[in-house]
């Protein structure tokens, strides 16, 4: 069958030797013009024009592919179909009404529809991809599709190896179709997903994301564009090669740390082994041949930019938004970054976002807004009058909590009134917030109304009034001291622990049999009891020898 041939890459280079050795030869093969490659920058033509030249087929390289010479010069060909694979410039009319256009596209259609099928398929999971023979329509590749072939993606397959199939499959699926000239059926509108050309940040590493997921970008850039981690001198390390390791040493993410001759990036939900790299200018080699050879330890040990300074904001707040959701998680990466820039523009697009119609926007709108600055706040005045706003016209548990917590964060005096009126709230939600914000404030009617909030009956507010009365608070009162003993034989072992804890610090008598028990019963063994635990053994021993053998 009489055709011309379009394409550029190395995968349209295997179709096109295919299609050269069949019955449907290409008169005429166009492709782009030649660009400078590699680090020495020498102009060098694309795949398919070497492809082309050693088979002795006519090739052209137009600049532009409409231009009315180029036209003409398809048109002299005489083709019945024009074929089309990875080309690379969008077809316009009036060629689309001209000619029948097919397409070779590697990937399951409508899944995938754009310029990197290929990675996007790995990089998301999933468990197979393939090729569709389409024809080429106005639209992004929506056109109908002849033919359909699939192929797993197995857990170790990577750009390379994933090409390599599929080139095969689409050199011997578009001679089928041209063979055939199957009926193409339309595609579901439904399952349309599109595959964005890779940008210079879908390369870098992302710790906010789980391990497996970078594992799998590593596979999908492997070998022709590269992953890649940025180091605190702006220079950048390639990945050529990972494995998941297992538990991350660092809950937060986004730590990189040497064990031994070992590289690991701490990631959301446990770390990522970087195992074969390629230095700032150098060669590719194993991680542990680089760490033997003493690399500058700042480029080995570090914390990436908690700040996600490539994302914008719109991007930040929606992902803040999303990861807000979800209950189960330990570390909230975007929501940090947010905190940590704390700039007058978060400000602003958290105070507008206060007045969402959704609760749970405007929950994480108040917990930011106590927040912003991280460690110091940012406009402390203007944080305190935007949640002072929201108090007053305010009325879901969950926004009230977190706009408790959010004056917890700014600290005192910032909403000392407001809380204080509610303590006594219905909501427990409301109340347990009260109490984390009354912590560690000494202005009247705090004391007292931890005490109260200690005699709750719900056991998580107990838990954190316990908790600021034993540990936060710098007074040693008797009423204080009557509040924490009242609450160490309490049927809430985390309110228990908090008040032998605070009553051993203050070197109370009455704690010694209960502190006894507690510790030669721990019943949990996590980071945060292990810590009580030990602190409430080391004060008592300095009195008493039963419990030098707990220190």
């Amino acid at each position: 069958m009489r055709n011309v041939y379009l394409g550029t890459s190395e995968f349209a280079a295997v179709v096109l030797r295919r299609l050269a050795d069949s019955a449907h030869r290409p008169q005429l093969v166009v492709t782009r013009p030649d660009r400078p490659q590699g680090r020495g920058r020498r102009l060098l033509p694309p795949p398919v024009a070497t492809v082309a030249r050693e088979l002795g087929i006519d090739v052209i390289q137009p600049e532009q592919l409409h231009a009315p010479e180029i036209l003409e010069r398809i048109a002299a060909a005489r083709p019945e179909v024009l074929t089309t694979c990875a080309y690379g410039v969008l077809i316009k009319e009036p060629l689309l009404s001209d000619y029948e256009m097919i397409n070779v596209h590697p990937s399951l259609l409508p899944r995938w529809r754009g310029a990197a099928p290929l990675e996007r398929a790995i990089m998301a999971g999933d468990a197979e991809t393939g090729v569709s023979i389409m024809r080429v329509t106005a639209g992004w590749d929506s056109g109908p599709v002849y033919l359909q072939e699939r192929t797993p993606i197995t857990p170790e397959d990577d750009y390379a190896s994933l090409a390599a199939r599929l080139e095969t499959i689409g050199a011997e699926l578009l001679v089928r179709a041209l063979d055939e000239r199957p009926v193409p059926r339309e595609q579901d509108e439904a399952g349309v997903t599109y595959a964005q050309k890779i940008t210079a940040r879908d390369r870098a590493l992302d710790p906010t994301r789980p391990p497996e997921e970078e594992e799998r970008r590593v596979r999908a850039l492997r070998p022709h564009i590269g992953a890649r981690l940025p180091l605190p001198d702006g220079s950048f390390l390639g990945v050529i090669a990972a494995r998941v390791d297992g538990p991350t040493r660092a809950p937060a993410g986004g730590l990189v740390r040497t064990e031994g001759d070992r590289l690991l990036l701490d990631c959301l939900g446990g770390a990522l082994e970087l195992t074969r790299i390629r230095p700032p200018g150098g060669r590719p080699m194993s991680a542990g041949e680089w760490l033997r050879g003493r690399p500058d330890p700042a480029l080995t040990t570090f914390r990436l930019d908690p700040a996600l300074p490539d994302r914008d904001l719109a991007e930040l707040l929606e992902l803040a938004v999303q990861e807000w959701r979800d209950d189960d998680r330990e570390w909230y990466p975007y929501v940090s970054a947010l905190a940590v820039r704390g700039g007058r523009d978060v400000l602003d697009a958290l105070t507008a976002r206060a007045r969402d119609a959704d609760p749970g926007v405007r929950s994480l709108a108040a917990y930011l807004l106590g927040q912003l600055g991280a460690e110091v706040p940012a406009y402390p005045g203007e944080q305190a009058a935007a949640l002072s706003a929201m108090a007053v016209r305010e009325h879901d548990p969950v926004v009230l909590e977190a706009i408790a917590c959010g004056f917890g964060h700014l600290g005192e005096p910032y909403g000392q009134d407001w809380l204080l009126a509610q303590r006594d709230h219905p909501d427990a939600r409301v109340r347990e917030g009260v109490a984390f914000a009354l912590g560690g404030r000494a202005a009247d009617g705090s004391l007292g109304a931890l005490i109260a909030l200690s005699r709750d009956a719900d056991a998580d507010v107990r838990d954190w009034a316990t908790f600021a009365l034993g540990t936060l608070a710098e007074l040693d009162t008797p009423e204080l001291r009557d509040a924490l003993a009242a609450r160490v034989d309490d049927e809430d072992r985390d309110t228990r622990l908090e008040a032998i804890h605070g009553l051993a610090l203050r070197r109370d008598a009455r704690v010694r049999d209960a502190a006894l028990d507690v510790l030669e019963h721990p019943g949990r063994d996590d980071v945060y009891t292990r810590r009580l635990l030990n602190e409430t053994a080391a004060v008592l021993a300095e009195d008493d020898d039963r419990f030098e053998r707990f220190t």
